[in-house]
Parts: structure tokens; sequence; C-alpha cells
């Protein structure tokens, strides 16, 4: 037991430096037209509408005309 145990330890105090090693490898920042994000949005928030829009009348709908 002694000797999982000071063998987990010794494993846990090597990871860090294990890591350090590792080249880390970065990619170039892209320049995004942010024409696709803004019609993204639009549709997402048309959608959320139209959906509320639609369990509105449905409901109204069914409980009759107000009056």
């Amino acid at each position: 037991m002694k000797k999982m145990i000071s063998g987990v330890i010794w494993l846990l105090m090597t990871l860090p430096a294990l890591a350090d090693e590792a080249a880390v490898v970065v990619a170039p920042q892209v320049d995004a037209d942010p024409t696709g994000l803004i019609l993204f949005a639009l549709v997402f928030v048309g959608m959320i509408g139209g959906f509320a829009a639609y369990i509105w009348v449905k409901e109204r709908n069914r409980n009759g005309p107000a009056k």
C-alpha cells in the first residue's frame, strides 16, 4: 500500500514537468466577418418571437375570443 501511495504521489509530482515539455501550438487569429453572427442573431430572435406568437394564437383560439 505504501508503494502504491508513494508511486501515485511521484506520478502527480512529475505531471507538471511532463506537461511543460509539450510544445503549445497556437492557431492564428482569424478576423471574421460579423455578417454571419448578425444574421444568426436575427433569425434566432425571429424564431423565438414566432414561437411565442404561435403559442399566443393557439391559446387564444382554444380559450375563445375575449369579450
